[in-house]
């Protein structure tokens, strides 16, 4: 995450059944009264809409401009914010109330997180106290917990974000094999969940998946778990890694899953360095890595569609034919009049007969739109896949693999394309070749290698 320090190697201990490090029972207590039991935990608010889907996370909130564009064009649905926190790295300029207004209504899922003090046994500028204190109840550090939890809730309300919402902690890599250090991180989140609970939020916690996660997978039922985890663990989107949770079922649907750390991405034109996180949040859904317009377009079996149809090749049509350059993620998959509308205007513009429904030919034009740089072999990247996949259309077979890699199969068909049009007879795609294509012209049933 922000502060992250994934290179940091967090042992792994058997953590306590209850509250971090508990006297041992028959303890000689002091003369005075017993200290009053501690009240009960308060019971966690009721729980938002459930969702899945993937979000990302950047140092600072992005702007509206950013937010509008990133809406369609990525696979994104959710976004981490930083709250506040004494260990907040960036500002937040465009972090506002009426930031938080604008992305709800858009439809944005927010992830709220909070960045305080650290694990008293790492070297960041604020720590948790790490003295275990009178019974050994870290009171040092429960206090602290209280007193952020309440910060982050006011902060919380002051953005209008509702009650119920998950506000994340940030915990970064510590050593768990340190007694100290694990009872008294465990003793201040126990504290954030129940003074977070107080104030009408729910409780979640991000950490390392061998370092905090695997501490609280081994708490048991003396101790107040978070309601959700956000856990870092840079693998494949989706996975549990057993080997660190005693518990996987506490995180199964109440889970952020960081997979894929500081990445500079670009979608809509704008870039950016993001962490990529797959979200199950009291719902559940197989994971996979989403796929962009191109890659969905480079699998696609093109059939005939009309309106009606329904289904992922739905999907790739629409972003590919739908105005402001969709993500296939962010579209409806349904055939719909604004499908058949965009079809028909594609049509229009490329001589096409204008049908409103999709055909071998308007598959090769939709194929092949976009850039057209003269290509030949050697040639490397997304034309090469455009033209690969729109070849494979117009011939009406596929012939060549779509790899994005212009080598001899590739010269091959196209010098085949090319003859069978009377465009000359080289390996080459000049702008012509990317005319007959982006014009839909396909081979005859005859004419078909």
């Amino acid at each position: 995450m922000l502060i992250a320090l994934i290179g940091q190697t967090a042992g792994s201990t058997t953590a306590p059944g209850t509250a971090p490090d508990a006297a041992a029972a028959g303890e000689a207590r002091p003369r005075t009264e017993p200290a009053p039991p501690p009240p009960p935990p308060p019971p966690p608010p009721a729980a938002g809409p459930a969702w899945s889907g993937h979000a990302f996370d950047a140092c600072r909130a992005p702007s509206q401009r950013v937010m509008d564009r990133w809406r369609l064009s990525s696979p994104f649905t959710g976004i981490g914010i930083y709250l506040g926190g004494i260990h907040r790295a960036c500002e937040q300029r465009h972090l506002s109330r009426q930031w938080v207004r604008n992305q709800t209504r858009a439809g944005w899922r927010l992830l709220p997180i909070w960045v305080g003090p650290q694990a008293s046994c790492t070297g960041y500028d604020h720590r948790i106290v790490g003295k275990p204190g009178r019974n050994r109840r870290y009171d040092a550090a429960r206090a602290r917990g209280v007193r952020e939890a309440r910060s982050a809730a006011a902060t919380a309300r002051s953005l209008r974000l509702p009650r119920g919402e998950v506000i994340f902690y940030d915990i970064e890599p510590f050593d768990t094999r340190r007694a100290r250090c694990r009872g008294s991180s465990l003793a201040f989140l126990e504290e954030w969940t129940n003074e977070l609970h107080r104030r009408g939020y729910r409780s979640g916690v991000y950490s390392h998946v061998n370092s905090g996660i695997s501490l609280l997978s081994r708490t048991g039922r003396g101790y107040t778990r978070p309601d959700a985890v956000w856990y870092a663990w840079i693998d494949r989107v989706g996975s549990m890694p057993a080997r660190y949770v005693a518990d996987p079922a506490f995180m199964r649907t109440s889970r952020v899953h960081q997979y894929a750390l500081d990445t500079r991405v670009e979608f809509g034109g704008i870039r950016m360095h993001i962490d990529w996180n797959f979200v199950s949040l009291g719902a559940t859904r197989r994971a996979s890595m989403p796929a962009s317009c191109d890659q969905a377009a480079a699998r696609a079996r093109p059939l005939a569609l009309r309106r009606g149809a329904q289904g992922s090749l739905v999907r790739v049509l629409q972003c590919l034919v739908l105005p402001g350059d969709r993500h296939p993620t962010k579209t409806s998959g349904r055939y719909d009049a604004a499908t058949v509308r965009a079809v028909r205007q594609h049509q229009q513009l490329r001589g096409l007969r204008t049908t409103g429904a999709v055909d071998r030919r308007t598959w090769t034009s939709l194929l092949a739109h976009g850039r057209t740089p003269v290509l030949r072999k050697g040639a490397r990247g997304e034309p090469v896949r455009r033209l690969q996949r729109s070849l494979n259309v117009a011939l009406g077979a596929p012939k060549v693999r779509v790899d994005g890699a212009y080598g001899p199969a590739t010269a091959r068909v196209v010098k085949h394309y090319r003859k069978r049009l009377k465009l000359g007879d080289k390996g080459v795609v000049t702008p012509r070749v990317w005319k007959a294509l982006n014009s839909g012209k396909v081979l005859p049933a005859r004419a078909r290698r």
